[in-house]
């Protein structure tokens, strides 16, 4: 059915006015209903594409904000609790490190000193005597004892490192006897070695 694109009101089709306004009914024009519905759907489809750009500039938008909050929280300066607290970790495994250090530099510095314990024959023992030996230095601080006697040791690295001091004198008749003070300090050397700290 033919409309007239003045007004809108219904045409026959051999109609060459409007019978309500009047208008000379164009050719090309008379099929109304057609040019009316591509108006209606442009319209529709100018919408359509207005609320598709408005979604995704909003999805976009949201994207580029998450990124950028991401970005910040990854490159955000410790606070300082977290960095302090991974300062005192670092500066107490560079103590342990340092104390791992000084204890081996002390042991390879053992055979160049006279004695680790120089009063275990003469005076007890006390823990603060012991307390920064560690396993290895408390068996020669131990066996110190013995040496101080001239004892001949079976273990071929206390016999080594014994010979290389110079109050060290091999007695092969040392009979093992220890003054009471020697006594109460390798019993209480060897509880310490024999501890599991």
């Amino acid at each position: 059915m033919d409309f007239c694109t003045n007004c809108g009101e219904k045409l026959s089709e051999s109609s060459k006015f409007c019978t309500n306004c009047g208008l000379k009914v164009a050719k090309d024009n008379i099929d109304m209903s057609s040019p009316l519905k591509t108006r209606m759907e442009k319209k529709k489809n100018r919408s359509k594409t207005r609320l598709i750009a408005g979604v995704g500039s909003i999805t976009g938008l949201l994207l580029v904000i998450s990124v950028t909050l991401m970005v910040k929280d990854f490159h955000k300066p410790e606070s300082k609790s977290n960095a302090a607290a991974t300062k005192t970790m670092d500066h107490s495994k560079d103590k342990a490190v340092e104390n791992k250090d000084q204890s081996s530099h002390e042991s390879s510095n053992l055979s160049a000193s006279d004695h680790i314990l120089p009063a275990s024959d003469k005076r007890v023992m006390r823990e603060e005597d012991i307390t920064n030996l560690t396993k290895e230095q408390l068996r020669l601080a131990r066996n110190e004892i013995y040496a101080r006697h001239g004892h001949v040791f079976k273990s071929q690295d206390l016999q080594n490192y014994f010979s290389s001091k110079s109050w060290y004198h091999p007695d092969p008749s040392f009979d093992g006897s220890l003054n009471e003070v020697e006594k109460e300090n390798v019993d209480f050397i060897k509880a310490r070695e024999d501890s599991p700290n």
